[in-house]
Protein backbone atom coordinates (compact mmCIF):
# COMPACT_ATOMS: atom_id res chain seq x y z
CA UNK A 1 0.00 0.00 0.00
CA UNK A 2 1.64 3.37 -1.21
CA UNK A 3 2.24 6.35 1.46
CA UNK A 4 -0.75 8.47 0.26
CA UNK A 5 -3.50 10.82 1.63
CA UNK A 6 -6.56 10.28 -0.61
CA UNK A 7 -8.89 13.09 -0.44
CA UNK A 8 -11.38 12.99 2.36
CA UNK A 9 -8.97 11.12 4.53
CA UNK A 10 -8.01 12.11 7.57
CA UNK A 11 -4.56 13.32 7.71
CA UNK A 12 -3.26 12.34 11.19
CA UNK A 13 0.33 12.86 13.14
CA UNK A 14 1.89 9.82 11.60
CA UNK A 15 1.47 10.56 8.07
CA UNK A 16 2.68 13.97 8.86
CA UNK A 17 5.45 13.07 10.52
CA UNK A 18 6.89 9.93 8.65
CA UNK A 19 5.97 10.67 4.85
CA UNK A 20 8.25 9.24 2.10
CA UNK A 21 10.88 9.76 1.56
CA UNK A 22 12.19 10.77 4.93
CA UNK A 23 15.80 10.67 6.35
CA UNK A 24 16.46 7.81 8.74
CA UNK A 25 20.28 8.23 9.06
CA UNK A 26 22.74 10.22 7.93
CA UNK A 27 26.50 10.53 8.46
CA UNK A 28 29.22 13.63 7.03
CA UNK A 29 32.73 13.35 6.04
CA UNK A 30 34.50 16.77 6.58
CA UNK A 31 38.01 15.63 6.50
CA UNK A 32 39.81 13.73 4.07
CA UNK A 33 39.55 9.58 4.22
CA UNK A 34 42.31 7.38 5.55
CA UNK A 35 44.36 6.51 2.22
CA UNK A 36 42.91 3.67 0.80
CA UNK A 37 45.85 1.36 -1.13
CA UNK A 38 44.49 -1.85 -2.54
CA UNK A 39 41.55 -3.74 -2.16
CA UNK A 40 41.52 -3.94 1.68
CA UNK A 41 38.38 -2.08 2.82
CA UNK A 42 38.65 1.12 4.35
CA UNK A 43 35.98 2.49 6.35
CA UNK A 44 34.70 5.74 5.34
CA UNK A 45 31.70 7.27 7.14
CA UNK A 46 29.74 5.90 9.89
CA UNK A 47 25.83 7.01 10.89
CA UNK A 48 24.46 6.74 13.98
CA UNK A 49 22.02 4.18 15.36
CA UNK A 50 18.97 3.87 13.07
CA UNK A 51 16.26 1.27 12.43
CA UNK A 52 14.89 -0.06 9.49
CA UNK A 53 11.86 -1.87 9.83
CA UNK A 54 10.76 -4.90 7.84
CA UNK A 55 8.50 -3.94 5.22
CA UNK A 56 9.78 -0.80 4.02
CA UNK A 57 12.20 0.07 1.44
CA UNK A 58 15.52 1.92 2.25
CA UNK A 59 17.62 4.08 -0.35
CA UNK A 60 21.51 3.95 0.62
CA UNK A 61 23.26 7.44 -1.03
CA UNK A 62 26.82 8.60 -1.51
CA UNK A 63 27.41 11.93 -2.28
CA UNK A 64 31.17 13.10 -2.76
CA UNK A 65 34.55 13.63 -4.20
CA UNK A 66 37.02 10.85 -4.52
CA UNK A 67 40.88 11.98 -5.21
CA UNK A 68 43.56 9.76 -6.88
CA UNK A 69 47.42 10.19 -6.63
CA UNK A 70 48.08 9.80 -9.62
CA UNK A 71 47.40 11.68 -13.14
CA UNK A 72 46.16 10.34 -17.00
CA UNK A 73 44.58 7.19 -15.14
CA UNK A 74 41.51 5.41 -15.10
CA UNK A 75 40.80 2.79 -12.39
CA UNK A 76 37.81 1.05 -10.25
CA UNK A 77 36.54 1.38 -6.97
CA UNK A 78 34.15 -0.70 -4.69
CA UNK A 79 32.07 1.22 -2.53
CA UNK A 80 30.11 -1.10 -0.21
CA UNK A 81 27.13 -0.05 2.53
CA UNK A 82 27.43 -2.53 5.20
CA UNK A 83 25.50 -2.40 8.87
CA UNK A 84 27.51 -2.73 12.28
CA UNK A 85 26.38 -6.15 13.34
CA UNK A 86 25.10 -9.10 12.19
CA UNK A 87 25.66 -10.35 8.64
CA UNK A 88 27.00 -6.96 7.93
CA UNK A 89 27.10 -6.32 3.85
CA UNK A 90 24.11 -4.23 3.03
CA UNK A 91 24.71 -3.72 -0.88
CA UNK A 92 27.88 -3.70 -2.72
CA UNK A 93 28.44 -1.07 -5.64
CA UNK A 94 31.46 -2.55 -7.16
CA UNK A 95 33.40 -1.44 -10.33
CA UNK A 96 33.17 2.25 -10.18
CA UNK A 97 35.41 3.50 -12.64
CA UNK A 98 37.34 6.53 -11.53
CA UNK A 99 38.68 8.04 -14.72
CA UNK A 100 41.60 11.08 -14.08
CA UNK A 101 42.22 12.24 -17.68
CA UNK A 102 44.56 15.09 -16.62
CA UNK A 103 48.15 14.84 -15.64
CA UNK A 104 47.28 16.09 -12.49
CA UNK A 105 47.47 14.49 -9.94
CA UNK A 106 45.45 14.82 -6.67
CA UNK A 107 41.74 16.16 -8.69
CA UNK A 108 38.58 15.53 -7.04
CA UNK A 109 36.13 13.54 -8.87
CA UNK A 110 32.56 13.61 -7.95
CA UNK A 111 30.55 10.48 -7.24
CA UNK A 112 27.07 10.02 -6.55
CA UNK A 113 25.97 6.07 -5.77
CA UNK A 114 22.13 5.04 -4.55
CA UNK A 115 20.42 1.51 -4.14
CA UNK A 116 17.60 0.97 -2.64
CA UNK A 117 16.97 -2.03 -0.18
CA UNK A 118 14.82 -3.73 1.98
CA UNK A 119 15.59 -5.80 5.62
CA UNK A 120 14.53 -9.16 5.45
CA UNK A 121 13.90 -8.35 9.46
CA UNK A 122 13.36 -5.21 11.33
CA UNK A 123 17.07 -3.86 12.37
CA UNK A 124 18.15 -1.06 14.91
CA UNK A 125 22.04 -0.72 14.33
CA UNK A 126 24.65 1.88 13.13
CA UNK A 127 25.44 1.35 9.30
CA UNK A 128 29.01 2.57 7.70
CA UNK A 129 30.20 3.20 3.69
CA UNK A 130 33.54 1.69 3.34
CA UNK A 131 35.56 2.24 0.16
CA UNK A 132 38.37 0.07 -1.32
CA UNK A 133 40.51 0.37 -4.59
CA UNK A 134 41.08 -2.09 -7.90
CA UNK A 135 44.92 -1.05 -8.27
CA UNK A 136 48.14 -1.89 -8.71
CA UNK A 137 51.46 -0.12 -7.93
CA UNK A 138 51.73 2.81 -5.93
CA UNK A 139 48.15 4.34 -6.57
CA UNK A 140 46.60 5.52 -3.51
CA UNK A 141 42.44 6.37 -3.69
CA UNK A 142 41.09 8.92 -1.02
CA UNK A 143 37.62 10.07 -0.46
CA UNK A 144 37.74 13.88 0.26
CA UNK A 145 35.62 15.95 2.51
CA UNK A 146 35.71 19.66 4.34
CA UNK A 147 33.55 21.82 6.16
CA UNK A 148 32.80 23.55 2.80
CA UNK A 149 31.93 20.32 0.63
CA UNK A 150 31.46 17.96 2.99
CA UNK A 151 30.41 14.35 1.50
CA UNK A 152 27.03 13.21 2.12
CA UNK A 153 25.83 9.25 3.41
CA UNK A 154 22.28 9.29 3.67
CA UNK A 155 19.50 6.55 4.05
CA UNK A 156 16.18 7.41 3.44
CA UNK A 157 12.95 5.45 4.05
CA UNK A 158 11.24 5.44 0.32
CA UNK A 159 8.37 3.73 1.19
CA UNK A 160 6.83 0.59 1.25
CA UNK A 161 8.89 -2.76 -0.17
CA UNK A 162 6.30 -3.64 -2.01
CA UNK A 163 6.50 -0.58 -4.62
CA UNK A 164 9.93 -1.66 -5.76
CA UNK A 165 9.32 -5.42 -6.80
CA UNK A 166 12.82 -7.32 -7.15
CA UNK A 167 14.81 -5.16 -4.45
CA UNK A 168 17.05 -6.58 -2.77
CA UNK A 169 17.02 -7.94 0.74
CA UNK A 170 19.65 -7.84 3.56
CA UNK A 171 19.91 -9.42 7.43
Amino acid sequence: MPDIVYAGQRITADLLTYRSPYVVAHATLTSNSSTITSTTEVTVMTTGSATLTAGRAYRFEFHGLVQQSTGSTTDLIYIRFRRTTGPTLVRNINSLPIVNPSATASRNMAIDVATIVTPSATVTDTFYLTGSWDTGGSKTLTFAGSAGTPALYTIYDVGPASDYPGIATFS
